[in-house]
């Protein structure tokens, strides 16, 4: 698994562990593949705005975020479907629990539980959502395209040659 990178903000004490794309989430599925660079960046978006103060940009990073999980996990879905993987049943509860996850994150975020700006010492009973975002998210994607989404696609790859041999005898 490619190591989360830290970056620093010029001479401040932001310090962010961040998801960049690598090579070593590919699948071997384009449009899968695709799904997940935009997923990553929309990951980066919300920890970037994390280290703001202005709520509304926080909010409209995790919408994005949210509605593009959305849209992703029904592309991966069809493509269960459509090669009837055997794993489908656990693949879908993992997206609906990652929804629910993001879900109470949110719900959080609202209700001002978290430390937001610059990453400082805080209470111990308030975590800066920087924390709580690679805690819910990263890890969860990370996780999930390197096995669940490796396992979908390379499933799929096999039956698409499967057809397609089987075209070929008719």
């Amino acid at each position: 698994m490619p190591p989360l990178a830290a970056d620093t903000n010029s001479g401040g004490k932001k310090l962010m562990a961040s998801t960049m794309w690598s090579s070593a989430y590919e699948t071997g599925n384009e449009m899968v593949d695709n799904d997940h660079k935009r997923f990553f960046s929309l990951v980066e978006d919300v920890l970037s705005s994390s280290f703001t103060t202005r709520r509304d940009k926080i909010s409209t990073a995790m919408d994005f975020l949210m509605d593009y999980a959305v849209h992703h996990f029904k592309n991966e879905e069809r493509l269960m479907e459509e090669c009837h993987f055997p794993h489908t049943k656990r693949h879908k509860t993992q997206h609906s629990e990652f929804l629910a996850s993001v879900t109470e994150l949110i719900k959080r975020f609202q209700n001002s539980g978290y430390a937001l700006g610059e990453l400082q010492e805080t209470s111990e009973d308030v975590m800066h959502f920087s924390l709580d975002i690679n805690k819910t998210i990263v890890s969860w994607l990370t996780t999930h395209v390197m096995s669940s989404d490796l396992a979908l696609a390379n499933y799929y790859r096999m039956w698409s040659i499967t057809e397609q041999s089987k075209q070929k005898i008719l």
